[in-house]
């Protein structure tokens, strides 16, 4: 059987558009999967803020417990758990110096000579995370960090 030109020219049309459909499918399940990813990783961030948002409530409900030894390592615990999701959050993206302050402060409160100096600053601390708890980008609250911990743990 001989074919035409004709023939031979409707059977390469028919294998451009299966290409082109398979292509345009191909395209369609990407953009699905980039859609499916991207809701996936904001879910997570979320997840991680909402975290974060907890840690710091229960920093300020350990600072603002009266101050004994059982008060004052749950101080220490709760800002540990902050200062160790505070660079995975999106407020760390806003202010820069969170993660930097809040890990300072753990150092600072874990070292035994601090502890006095941390009960005397309390009400300034619970002020701060009073703030942090309703913006946990404040800038302002993390320079205060910054500042309580340069004035009262890095001081000799």
């Amino acid at each position: 059987m001989v074919t035409t030109n004709h023939e031979s020219g409707g059977y390469r049309l028919i294998k451009w558009a299966f290409f082109i459909s398979f292509l345009v499918l191909c395209f369609i399940i990407m953009g699905y999967n980039y859609v499916k990813g991207s809701t996936k990783a904001q879910d997570l961030q979320n997840a991680i803020d909402t975290k974060f948002k907890l840690e710091l409530s229960h920093v300020l409900s350990s600072l603002s417990m009266k101050m004994n030894d059982y008060s004052y390592r749950s101080v220490l615990s709760s800002v540990s758990n902050v200062a160790s999701i505070s660079e995975l959050t999106s407020y760390e993206e806003q202010n820069d110096n969170l993660d930097i302050s809040l890990y300072n402060l753990y150092i600072s409160l874990r070292e035994d000579k601090s502890k006095d100096k941390v009960l005397s600053r309390a009400d300034e601390l619970r002020d701060v995370f009073t703030v942090l708890v309703r913006d946990p980008a404040s800038k302002e609250a993390t320079d205060k960090i910054i500042q309580i911990t340069d004035e009262t743990f890095f001081k000799e």
